[in-house]
């Protein structure tokens, strides 16, 4: 651990919140906490450019034309006056990037996913020709572990996208709050934690310290996360069980959950069959087949269905929207899908 922290004080480390909407939050907190613990200063947090549907009420990640009040380049690097305009500026967003922002002080990169792995890839080789040489893939709740086949599992593809395109740089894997997030069990998530440890991908373990919770309640007023905010609900010892999601799932918050678990890329990638498969994907479109091909439904899968049964753009929030059972339906439609490839490849 030592050698790893003398490397990211040499190095610069840019730390991509993996999966989307609030992780770029936990990326934040993450950076101040190596420098309070460390002293590495320059520690840039990313984001993913993926808005839970309460706040971004369209199917997938956000495209980068969509984004304004922004530096374009590989990546867009989103300040604290950034928005999104969707449906041709009928509905406007505040991404959480921009909140991050706001707090840090400084405009952030943040990653559209577009362009599959290899957009993402670009993104990163701009940051690390920026002097940020080292990538930490941070997954609040530990989804980057699943093998992507686990039945609680719900949102896999931007993790998965992430630690693909993160696996062809200098990286390791950051998990924070095993099962902050409602998918996959505390227990489950330290079992595939184990299983890196076998492989010899464990690095090391940090913790949260009661000081941390200035930050959290710095930046928590201004955003909306769920997963986000186990660690500090840890922290100020509300410890016990949760409901989260709108009640579709619920989260153990136990010590476990204020503390973060650095792996190396290397061995994680081993039990994530999906984000081996995505690794030469070019587009959005290549991802969701690739996840079809392998029979996994994703985050994507589940807008999708909620925009037809639904609609989209803000009436959509005014309705009763049965997330349960738009699960079950997309995993029975991806099942479907898989058999038929199978058949015809057959």
């Amino acid at each position: 651990m030592v050698e790893l922290v003398n490397e990211l004080r040499k190095s610069g480390v840019a730390v991509v919140g993996a999966g989307g909407s609030g992780d770029v939050i936990s990326a934040y907190v993450f950076c101040e906490v190596l420098r309070d613990l460390f002293g590495i200063e320059r520690c840039l947090p990313a984001a993913i450019l993926w808005e839970r549907w309460f706040l971004d009420p369209y199917p997938g990640p956000i495209p980068k034309s969509l984004v304004r009040n922004a530096e374009a380049g590989k990546c867009v690097y989103v300040g604290p006056d950034t928005y999104v305009e969707r449906c041709g500026g009928k509905y406007v967003f505040r991404p959480h990037a921009a909140v991050v922002a706001e707090v840090y002080g400084e405009h952030i990169p943040a990653i559209t996913l577009e362009y599959g792995v290899y957009g993402i890839i670009e993104c990163l080789h701009e940051l690390v020709s920026s002097g940020f040489r080292y990538i930490v893939a941070l997954d609040v709740g530990g989804d980057i572990l699943a093998s992507g086949y686990e039945e609680t599992l719900w949102s896999p593809l931007a993790d998965s996208l992430t630690l693909a395109a993160v696996s062809e740089f200098n990286s390791l894997v950051a998990v924070l709050a095993p099962g902050a997030d409602g998918e996959l069990p505390q227990d489950y998530v330290m079992e595939r934690v184990s299983e890196v440890m076998s492989r010899g991908g464990y690095i090391g373990a940090l913790g949260l310290w009661k000081e941390h919770t200035r930050l959290y309640e710095e930046i928590l007023p201004k955003a909306r996360t769920e997963a986000g905010r186990v660690p500090y609900e840890a922290l100020i010892g509300h410890l016990g069980v949760r409901s989260i999601r709108e009640g579709t799932r619920r989260v153990q918050i136990t010590p476990l959950s204020s503390l973060i678990f650095m792996l190396r890329t290397d061995a994680v990638i081993q039990l994530n069959k999906l984000a081996q498969e995505l690794r030469s994907t070019g587009s959005l479109a290549e991802a969701l087949k690739t996840a079809e091909e392998l029979g996994v439904p994703t985050e994507l899968h589940l807008e999708i269905e909620i925009a037809k049964r639904y609609g989209c753009g803000p009436e959509s929030l005014k309705a009763n929207i049965n997330t349960l059972e738009v699960r079950e339906a997309v995993r029975e439609r991806v099942a479907f899908k898989r058999a038929k490839l199978k058949r015809s490849n057959s």
